[in-house]
C-alpha cells in the first residue's frame, strides 16, 4: 500500500475520532425536538439507515482504493437515497416547516460535502477523499447531538459540535 494511502487512513482515523471533542457547543441549536409525522420520519430513518451503509462502506472503499463505490456511494449521499424518491409534495411541504433552519443548514453541508467526496473520489485522491469523508462524518456527528440525543444519548454527556467552516 502507497504512503499516501496510508496518510489518507490514519487521517480518517485521527479526524473522525477527534471530531467529536474538537468543538464547542452551540446551545441553541442543542436538543431541539423535531415532531414529523410517523410516515414521515419512517422515511427518515431509512435514510439514515442507506446513509449509514453507505458511510461504512466509504472507508472500505477508501482503504481498497475502490474509488468508483466511493463515487457511487457519494451521489447516492447527495441525491438522497430515498427522501427524494419517495417524499410526496405533503411530506415536502411539512419538512419546511418542521425543520429548524440550523438543521436544514447542516443538511445542505451534508449533501455539499457529499458531493465534494465524489469528486475527489473522480480525482483518485486517496488524501482528499479522506478529508471530505471525515468531513462528513463530523457533519453527521454534529447533527445527531444537536438533534438525535434521544437516538444518540452518548451525545447527552456533551455540549453538542459546533459547525466550524
Amino acid at each position: 500500500m502507497k504512503i499516501k494511502s496510508l496518510t489518507a487512513l490514519f487521517m480518517i482515523g485521527s479526524l473522525v475520532a477527534g471530531s467529536t471533542s474538537t468543538f464547542s457547543a452551540d446551545e441553541s441549536a442543542a436538543n431541539q425536538t423535531i415532531k414529523l409525522s410517523t410516515d414521515l420520519l419512517n422515511l427518515l430513518r431509512a435514510e439514515m439507515r442507506e446513509i449509514s451503509n453507505g458511510v461504512q462502506g466509504v472507508a472500505f472503499s477508501l482503504a481498497t482504493a475502490d474509488w468508483e463505490s466511493i463515487e457511487d456511494t457519494a451521489t447516492k449521499i447527495r441525491a438522497s437515497y430515498i427522501m427524494e424518491k419517495k417524499l410526496t409534495p405533503a411530506q415536502a411541504d411539512e419538512l419546511k416547516t418542521a425543520l429548524p433552519e440550523q438543521f436544514k443548514k447542516l443538511d445542505a453541508e451534508f449533501h455539499q460535502r457529499a458531493e465534494k467526496l465524489g469528486a475527489a473520489a473522480t480525482a483518485h485522491d486517496p488524501e482528499l477523499v479522506a478529508f471530505h469523508f471525515s468531513r462528513l462524518i463530523e457533519n453527521c456527528a454534529h447533527c445527531h447531538s444537536a438533534y438525535a440525543i434521544k437516538r444518540f444519548p452518548e451525545f447527552s454527556s456533551q455540549k453538542p459540535l459546533e459547525h466550524h467552516h
